[in-house]
């Protein structure tokens, strides 16, 4: 149900019935690969969406802010220039993988894109990384679609990990995805991981809010916390792949 979700709602967003998907599916997917389960993932519910999308033309950019890295659905997409994955998440963490080196295979070389960033990383590292790094990578990808994997459990108050963002900082994030989106109708948003409800209540209200342009933030942007090495880092590595 959680992955034929993502479909149903993709074929609501064909025929024009909204600007905007979301589904809030338990389980989460990103850590499930082809044919294994993984971290709380039976099946790769984005990576179904992305998939179906990608084998009608499309130009899929799967973007991931859960604090975890998603190395099933980089697995799933690593040599398929079809997909583009960019991925923030803290590091080193579980499951270990998303470092700097891993930027795709043979066939889809510089369409991985991995940020990791250091417990206690604020919104304004993680927008200025995708700002610096990763929006000169999708603008060159130019996607068709957009699909979010929603992971809520960067936020402060979250149990199971040490970034610091808050409801304020996703909402900066649904604006970033919203403006990746080619046109209203071609962004589809799941839900993966958020383990703290209060915080994964106010953070999927203000990323919903904030994909659809309006301004709902029950908590402020978050700013100052460590990451500007891990910033140019990155910049280094993706530099050399669009040159």
């Amino acid at each position: 149900l959680a992955a034929g979700g993502t479909l149903a709602a993709l074929e609501e967003l064909k025929v024009g019935k909204a600007e905007l998907g979301l589904v809030l599916a338990r389980p989460p997917g990103h850590h499930a690969s082809a044919d294994t389960a993984m971290g709380f993932c039976l099946i790769n519910n984005v990576a179904v969406a992305a998939a179906s999308l990608a084998d009608q033309g499309e130009r899929v950019l799967i973007l991931d802010w859960d604090v975890h890295h998603g190395n099933g659905t980089q697995a799933i997409f690593y040599n398929d220039p079809r997909v583009l994955y960019v991925s923030t998440h803290q590091a080193p963490f579980y499951p270990g993988t998303g470092g700097l080196g891993e930027i795709g295979g043979p066939q889809a070389s510089g369409l991985t894109v991995n940020l990791p960033l250091p417990a206690g990383a604020t919104g304004d590292i993680v927008a200025k990384v995708l700002d610096e790094v990763a929006t000169p990578v999708i603008e060159r990808f130019a996607p068709t679609w957009v699909v979010v994997s929603a992971g809520f459990d960067g936020h402060r108050d979250d149990p199971l990990a040490d970034l610091a963002l808050t409801a304020g900082d996703f909402a900066d994030l649904a604006t970033r995805a919203r403006g990746f989106a080619p046109a209203p109708g071609r962004l589809l948003i799941v839900l993966e991981g958020g383990y703290d409800l209060n915080a994964l209540k106010h953070s999927m209200a203000a990323t919903l809010s904030a994909a659809l342009g309006e301004n709902y933030r029950p908590e402020p942007s978050s700013s100052g916390g460590p990451g500007a090495d891990h910033i140019e880092a990155a910049r280094r590595v993706h530099a050399v792949q669009l040159s």
